[in-house]
């Protein structure tokens, strides 16, 4: 079977294999509770690469830019930080990928990336953010969240 978009659900690992699942389950950092935690879905090494190499012309392109209709950023530390994702319009209950590194990546839900956006950015971290319709993203980079964006219908 070749790995896309649609079947990365098959690749989903246990939480505790996850390398930063310290970050949601560890009292010393945040301890989200269970609901919250079976929303974020790490996938293995393999898939995280592929994500890695599939998104990587997404985060070019908004370093640059570029192929996306409008951009807006924000900084990281800004004390608004949720109330301007909040307001990017973006479905809450859709599944969006989140890749850090090409052997770290999780599926959740907008809501849950919004909600805990403390608990999945840790300064210096680089993030791309998007979902399967490729009319967003958002990559999280030097300190800055850059969204670029598509005009929705």
């Amino acid at each position: 079977m070749s790995m896309d978009l649609k079947n990365l659900k098959d690749y989903i690992i246990p939480f505790d294999k996850f390398p930063l699942h310290w970050r949601f389950d560890d009292e010393s950092y945040s301890k989200l509770n269970q609901i919250h935690l079976d929303q974020i879905q790490p996938i293995a090494p393999n898939a995280a690469k592929f994500l890695w190499e599939y998104s990587s012309n997404i985060a070019k392109k908004l370093i640059n830019r570029q192929n996306f209709e409008c951009f807006t950023e924000i900084n990281v530390e800004d004390e608004t930080i949720k109330k301007w994702l909040f307001h990017r319009g973006l479905a809450f209950q859709k599944d969006i990928y989140m890749v850090w590194q090409p052997d770290t990546a999780v599926i959740t839900q907008w809501k849950i990336f919004v909600k805990f956006f403390h608990d999945f950015h840790y300064f210096p971290d680089d993030i791309l953010i998007f979902d399967n319709s490729l009319n967003w993203g958002i990559l999280i980079h030097n300190g800055k969240v850059i969204f670029g964006s598509n005009a929705y219908d």
